[in-house]
């Protein structure tokens, strides 16, 4: 897989970095790696590189990428890096009802990251 996930055990989020295209394939491939690096962990916050992504490739792949997301019990999704394009999916989706996670977007990982940890304190 092109894309990069990683949990980061010092700060407790877990990364992706999304590297062009994103097929249902790959958004299944991710899921699985979410939910084994996400076993065990108290906190479920996720930060989501998407400043060199591609497209996801159709509808039936961005619900699968949120049910993944459900799935793996994730709490909050920072993107980062997100073209007016994918923010606007994104917030569509958001109002359907189809993304039940809290999320929002930043320009920079910095932003993002302190934005997840700011969530932490609200709970």
């Amino acid at each position: 897989m092109k894309h990069k996930i990683w949990f980061d055990d010092q700060i407790g989020i877990l990364h992706v970095k999304v590297i062009g295209n994103f097929s249902k394939e790959e958004t299944l491939e991710t899921g699985q790696l979410f939910k084994e690096l996400l076993k065990d962990k108290p906190l479920r916050q996720l930060i989501m590189d998407v400043s060199e992504a591609g497209s996801l490739e159709n509808r039936e792949t961005r619900l699968t990428a949120n049910r993944v997301i459900e799935e793996a019990g994730i709490t909050e999704v920072a993107y980062v890096g997100a073209s007016s394009a994918n923010r606007m999916i994104a917030k569509v989706l958001m109002k359907l009802g189809n993304l039940k996670t809290r999320s929002d977007f930043f320009k920079t990982n910095q932003e993002g990251l302190n934005w997840l940890k700011n969530r932490r304190n609200k709970k």
